[in-house]
């Protein structure tokens, strides 16, 4: 088997005169490819791309050199072609298996299948004789086993496919997050308090996920007291990976992307972009060309490599581009091995319902509204989007209830100016009159990049919809405030067009300019709305500052059948005439950092001039306390021109393993406040009920008996308490994620054999992630044969059962770490009876807190030990 293509160090065997392990002993410590017949936990690579980890089994064969068993229907499902599969002779005398002793070969074992165990010899060859050109590398210290097969015998998959068999549907488990804030103040003698609490919690059963959100909340001041508990939406779902989907049966909302967000009970089917790779996700070009030989090609954007592959003779077609930012043609370059470069240009625009060439993207809701209080009405909804081709993207939406009916086509258009997207709407619907209106709305969206001038025109767009054109919630709302006397408001409702536009332009060492504009104007007696926003950035060294102008204009309304608002008869609450002031307001920041690293504090200074209230100076300073950046702090300080109001406040917040805590206090002239927050989770699962920081969609928990005050490696704090628990917050679906441990927190009596664990879960996933430990006293025990002479170098020792607990270090020296008080260990150095000896040990009078316990006792044959 060949060997992994790392650098050798060799054992010189003239340096260990007198050691018992003979040259072939040594040899095995010489190659990392070098390895006993068992079973091993190992991670499997195929063409360098991680495919899972899973128990293979190696054997020795005629030759005595050791192989892998990995069976036909393994390679197959990893991507090999049936047809480059041979089917293999049986080697002769193939040496079966030796029974591996238990655990003595344990990786980590989250998830762990098999990729061979076969019974078939054939399958235990070398892989290049059952693969032309393939060959296998092994390497024992990582547990690594890589599998090289030409491309010519692969099938053809996208970068980054994850096979739906290595995912992990996870535990059943039950989880509440919480999110608590508590709020109390004084201003001039008059008291307020306040509490929330956000709770969002969930039963994972198998690739169900049941979930329910809801809040509380209570408040008083004076006389005044007012408490709710208010259920905010309970479903469940789950993920169906055959079809790329996710299905949610329940209350939630539906996405919004080409109909508006509608609050529903029911059902809802949907393409889960997640279950794609990288590679498949979001808008790239394909891209095409021709290479006259074995060519090698590169594909940039901006100057950056971000694809570069080898080609065969002939047509090429490039089809799994990772999405990039929106803009920037894509410079293809073509190194053909007999040294001629060529390169061609492909256009890169797209707005953010662009698809790549092949692509499509359905969903399909079925329910009734719940968001208007006393409307169930029920409605169907139904889209769908197709890459066309490099530069057409089509989508198209229907939403059908028994008063409102709408249609939706549109299309994006990739062109070397930028990418157009051109969306028509109509709606018809029953109005508040009782008669039915229709109308049309219809909308452009605009997104490029200059690359010449690095001028960025993120998105513009702009809508226009005639005066029947409604809404679904819009005409629901209106129609139920109509006959109920209930008041309705809708920022959207006789909306006669709306333009926004956002531009970033940059100008290298001189900093950057944002510019942002929305305008809306209104049918009826709604006047427009106006936001504009013109930003600065730049620094000079490691000072950095900002400029930023804000203008908002909000129209008044000017009659009692103003657009925003209905109520029963016609009547409204709202002022004839009512006039909302302009408001102009400019800011500038400085901001300056003292010393480097994440610990850093900084001072910031800065001033709000505001045309409707006095102006602001403020200065703060914000930073991290400690070492392990659990603790944050900030300190600002305010004054106001005007009316002379000064005022100071202050904010820290501990990340704890369990819990994060923070708390704030502000005073001025006349009035004081304080505040406390508490967020974190807790999970049941099969081991008890562990707590720790807030979690995501995905998460995990570590199981690692024995290990408590390992800390999770970017798990925000989270740490491994007295039970062996811990929590891992956030976990990516379907995405191969790395989990580690790091043992530095972890006490004299156990230590980890393990300390990292990768995991692929479904979305929705509770992962349990079983770390293995070593607990029990650590040992440095001195000790000989019989003969006098010192134990080989190397020897693995062994506990009762079987497992490896230490190894025999310089000097004949024996570390390892035993279970119990009193015991024998065995020394094991090579594969005959002999090459054995077993060493009696007694620590119960030493100090159960000490880091190492030093021994000395002799090694006896086992034949001797057996016969006592």
């Amino acid at each position: 088997m060949a060997a992994a293509s790392t650098p050798e160090y060799n054992f010189d065997n003239r340096l260990l005169l007198g050691s018992a392990l003979g040259v072939a002993d040594i040899e095995r410590y010489n190659k990392a490819s070098v390895v006993d017949p068992g079973r091993y936990q190992v991670d499997l690579y195929l063409n360098s791309n991680f495919i899972s980890r899973k128990a293979v089994e190696f054997r020795a064969v005629q030759d005595g050199e050791v192989y892998p068993c990995l069976s036909d229907a393994f390679l197959r499902d990893s991507g090999v072609l049936v047809s480059g599969i041979k089917s293999g002779d049986a080697p002769v005398n193939a040496a079966p298996a030796e029974a591996p002793l238990p655990d003595s070969h344990s990786g980590m074992t989250a998830g762990a299948d098999q990729a061979g165990g076969t019974d078939t010899p054939g399958e235990c060859l070398p892989l290049a004789r059952r693969i032309d050109g393939a060959s296998t590398a092994f390497d024992l210290s990582r547990l690594r086993l890589d599998i090289s097969v030409p491309q010519a015998l692969m099938k053809s998959t996208p970068r980054g496919s994850i096979d739906v068999k290595s995912l992990d549907a996870g535990q059943t488990m039950a989880y509440v997050n919480y999110d608590t804030n508590y709020y109390t103040s004084s201003s001039l003698g008059y008291h307020a308090n306040s509490f929330y609490a956000g709770l969002n919690a969930g039963v994972n059963i198998g690739l169900w996920r049941l979930h329910q959100q809801s809040a509380f909340s209570y408040s008083d001041a004076g006389n005044f007291h007012y408490s709710r508990w208010n259920n905010i939406r309970a479903y469940a779902e789950r993920p169906l990976p055959q079809i790329g989907s996710d299905l949610v049966v329940g209350q939630n909302f539906t996405g919004g992307s080409l109909l508006s967000s509608v609050a529903y009970t029911g059902f809802h089917l949907e393409t889960d972009e997640r279950s794609l790779p990288d590679s498949m996700q979001g808008y790239a070009p394909v891209v095409t060309g021709i290479a006259n030989t074995n060519a090698r090609v590169v594909v940039s954007q901006n100057g950056n490599t971000i694809y570069q592959t080898t080609v065969a003779p002939g047509p090429f077609r490039i089809t799994d581009l990772n999405p990039t930012s929106f803009q920037g043609d894509l410079t293809v370059q073509v190194f053909e091995a007999n040294g001629q470069v060529s390169s061609f240009v492909v256009p890169f625009s797209a707005v953010p319902s662009s698809r790549r060439a092949g692509s499509s993207h359905y969903s399909v809701t079925v329910g009734k509204v719940r968001q208007i209080e006393g409307v169930n009405a029920a409605f169907a909804d139904l889209a769908y989007e197709r890459g066309l081709t490099n530069n057409v993207t089509l989508n198209s939406a229907t939403r059908l209830a028994s008063d409102y009916q709408a249609l939706l086509a549109g299309a994006v258009f990739a062109t070397p100016v930028g990418a157009f997207g051109l969306n028509a709407s109509w709606s018809n619907a029953l109005d508040v009159t009782g008669h039915y209106t229709n109308g049309w709305l219809g909308s452009v969206t605009y997104s490029h990049t200059i690359a010449a001038t690095q001028t960025t025109f993120a998105l513009a767009g702009y809508r226009y919809s005639t005066s029947g054109y409604r809404d679904f919630v819009d005409a629901l709302g209106a129609r139920a405030a109509w006959e109920s006397g209930r008041n309705w408001s809708s920022s959207t409702y006789q909306q006669r067009n709306q333009f926004t536009v956002n531009v970033n332009q940059n100008f290298n060492s001189y900093g950057s300019l944002s510019f942002s504009l929305g305008v809306s104007n209104y049918y009826g007696a709604k006047a427009r709305d106006t936001q504009f926003q013109i930003s600065y950035n730049n620094h000079f060294k490691s000072l950095s500052y900002n400029l930023t102008f804000v203008r908002q204009h909000t129209g008044p309304l000017y009659s009692t059948n103003g657009p925003d608002f209905y109520t029963g008869g016609g009547q409204t609450n709202v002022q004839t005439g009512m006039q909302y002031p302009t408001s102009n307001t400019l800011m500038a920041t400085v901001t300056i950092p003292f010393g480097s690293g994440p610990r850093a504090a900084s001072v910031s200074g800065g001033v709000t001039l505001a045309s409707n209230s006095s102006s602001t100076y403020q200065t703060s300073v914000s930073g991290i306390a400690d070492e392990a950046q659990t603790v944050s702090y900030g300190l600002t300080g305010t004054a106001q021109a005007g009316d002379g109001q000064r005022s100071i406040s202050g904010n820290i917040q501990k990340n704890l393993s369990m819990i994060t805590m923070g708390a704030s206090y502000s005073q001025g002239n006349g009035f004081w406040q304080g505040g406390a927050t508490a967020r974190g989770s807790a999970v049941a699962h099969s081991g008890g009920v562990t707590l720790g920081p807030y979690l995501a969609d995905t998460f995990g928990v570590v199981e690692a008996k024995g290990a408590e005050g390992a800390t999770v490696r970017n798990g925000q704090g989270a740490q491994v308490d007295r039970w062996g628990y811990a929590i891992v917050p956030s976990l990516t679906p379907y995405r191969y994620n790395d989990v580690a441990l790091d043992s530095k927190g972890i006490g004299t009596g156990a230590e980890l054999t393990g300390n990292q664990l990768r995991v692929a879960p479904y979305p929705g996933s509770a992962v349990l992630l079983r770390f293995s430990t070593l607990t029990g006293h650590a040992v440095l025990i001195r000790s000989t044969l019989p003969d006098g002479k010192p134990l080989p170098l190397g020897a693995d020792v062994l506990n009762s059962d079987g497992a490896a607990i230490g190894m025999v270090g310089q000097g004949g020296q024996v570390y390892a770490r035993v279970p119990s008080e009193r015991g024998v260990v065995t020394v094991k150095w090579g594969g005959q009876h002999e090459d054995q000896c077993t060493i009696p040990y007694d620590v119960s009078g030493q100090d159960p807190k000490a880091a190492l316990v030093n021994l000395t006792a002799g090694c006896a044959p086992v034949e001797a030990s057996a016969r006592q």
